[in-house]
């Protein structure tokens, strides 16, 4: 692990730092995604506050630039360092200091070890996978993007990409550039031992011309602030409906239909798998304790399954994948797919496992829950 920031702005290279996150907390991620978070992120990332912050390996030219800015970034850990537009991925995210957990689920986070966006040498931004950079691996050298702070936007423009280890170490450049780092596949739903690795260097520095792209930002994610409910009662509420209360294996995320590429490019999907869960676990818990009122509420006139009821708590033979269903910025449908083992009930035994959820307007439910003899 490189010891200090001097070293990772050194030749010998930039450590690719998901190694040092932890699985837990990126497992544990998924759920607690706050898309209005993000959008106010994007707001006040546009208003800007605080007092000016120079990287010490800032050229006098970036100095210059962003002491002429309207108003400079903090440095503060979760302060709001800008914003990142990727046009090729449709993509707009909020930028925060740091890398934690509570970050990343609501914007892409700045390495605080390296380097600002701007300054010489490599900026490291980071960001969940199945989110921001969920389709990352769909860059190609000479795509541009661009990262606005205050009122500078820094040009970036791709010439490399890859996949690395965990841990592995990016060589170390002179000039200012962006490493956007993510797990691979981008479409896994846990913590994976490869990164996928972008690089794009600066290419010019300009001012923001009107406000009017201030808007354009904040509209666009106000757009992605839909995250449905799932109409679970109180009681079944304190089963613990959540990932980290009943610990399943993830496995892949797809998205299907004709989703707008911002909102797949967005937290927006995470938020709806989380509320996928929510109803999948609600459902096995009202089922597991016979409640049939809880389940009525979860799956209005859906048929029990009948082998899960009084089955006790299913043990999970594969990871869960989740396939979302999308048209525009609008989640339509949710299927939920696995393989599990009843202990017990009336028809103890392994079994396919399909879960279709609807989503209407701001509800989440449950609309069909078959099961096949494997």
């Amino acid at each position: 692990m490189i010891a200090n920031a001097a070293r990772i702005r050194s030749t010998v290279g930039t450590l690719l730092v998901w190694c040092g996150l932890g699985a837990m907390g990126y497992v544990t991620g998924w759920t607690v995604h706050q898309q209005t978070a993000g959008k106010e992120l994007v707001k006040a990332a546009r208003r800007g506050s605080g007092p000016e912050r120079t990287s010490p390996d800032a050229s006098a030219q970036v100095r210059r630039t962003r002491a002429n800015a309207c108003i400079a970034a903090p440095a503060d850990a979760g302060s709001i360092l800008g914003v990142l537009s990727i046009p090729a991925l449709g993509v707009t995210a909020p930028v925060e200091q740091g890398v934690s957990d509570s970050v990343l689920s609501v914007a892409v986070g700045h390495y605080p070890a390296t380097v600002m966006p701007g300054a010489g040498g490599t900026s490291v931004l980071l960001a969940h996978d199945v989110s921001y950079f969920g389709r990352l691996n769909v860059l190609r050298a000479g795509d541009v993007m661009t990262f606005s702070q205050d009122c500078t936007v820094y040009r970036f423009q791709v010439y490399r990409q890859a996949v690395v280890d965990a841990g592995s170490a990016l060589p170390g450049e002179p000039f200012a550039s962006l490493a956007l780092d993510t797990c691979w596949p981008t479409n896994a739903l846990w913590f994976t031992p490869n990164r996928y690795v972008v690089m794009a260097r600066e290419i010019g520095v300009s001012r923001i011309v009107s406000p009017a792209e201030s808007a354009v930002l904040v509209s666009q994610a106000e757009g992605f602030a839909r995250e449905p409910g799932v109409p679970a009662p109180v009681q079944l509420q304190a089963q613990g409906l959540t990932l980290q209360a009943n610990e399943v294996p993830m496995g892949r995320m797809e998205i299907s239909g004709s989703s707008s590429g911002a909102w797949a490019q967005s937290p927006g999907p995470l938020a709806v798998e989380a509320a996928a869960l929510e109803a999948y676990f609600g459902g096995l818990h009202a089922l597991a304790g016979n409640e049939t009122s809880w389940w009525q509420g979860l799956a209005p006139g859906v048929a029990a399954p009948g082998a899960l009821v009084g089955a006790g708590r299913p043990q999970a033979l594969d990871p869960l994948n989740v396939a979302i269903d999308a048209q525009g910025d609008t989640p339509v449908s949710v299927t939920l797919s696995t393989a599990v083992s009843l202990p017990g009930g009336s028809e103890p035994g392994s079994y396919y496992e399909t879960v279709t959820e609807a989503v209407n307007g701001s509800e989440l439910t449950i609309s069909s829950w078959t099961l096949r003899r494997a």
